[in-house]
């Protein structure tokens, strides 16, 4: 997981891109900024799967706007019958009991990922993700201090 980090941190900086969650990082104080760098190398191997931006075609749904939406109900992604059936409003402790394991709370899910069994680190995550899955939420605001 850190090697992942590291390489995603070195296409950053070599590449020239710039980091999407600059305008986020702004809006939040010193002690969820540290949350936030937790929660966000928590994400990395969410990537694999899932995107956030909603158009890059990927094995499981896009994670923008997954907060109240019914699980299985991603636009452009067809849900398996389990998600279907489930009909959970995601919320932090409906993704929170997934995440710890996927294929416990629900089973038959699609979902390969063992979950993130560590409370903690879960907590984190969630955090990162309510933040950057909010749909406009990278997008810089009147009064953010991006540089």
């Amino acid at each position: 997981m850190l090697a992942a980090s590291v390489l995603v941190l070195l296409v950053l900086l070599v590449g020239g891109c710039s980091d999407p969650d600059t305008a986020i990082f702004a809006r939040l104080s010193e002690a969820d900024q540290a949350r936030f760098r937790v929660g966000r190398q928590v994400a990395v191997p969410c990537w694999t799967c899932h995107d956030l931006a909603g158009t890059v075609k990927k094995v499981g749904p896009s994670l923008l706007g997954v907060y109240g939406r019914k699980s299985g109900r991603a636009p452009e992604y067809v849900g398996s019958p389990a998600m279907l059936s489930a009909s959970i409003v995601w919320d932090d402790r409906m993704l929170s009991a997934f995440l710890a394991s996927p294929a416990g709370f629900i089973p038959g899910n699609r979902m390969v990922s063992p979950g993130v069994p560590n409370a903690s680190a879960r907590a984190n995550l969630l955090f990162y993700l309510r933040h950057v899955s909010e749909p406009g939420a990278r997008l810089v605001r009147p009064g953010d201090d991006v540089q």
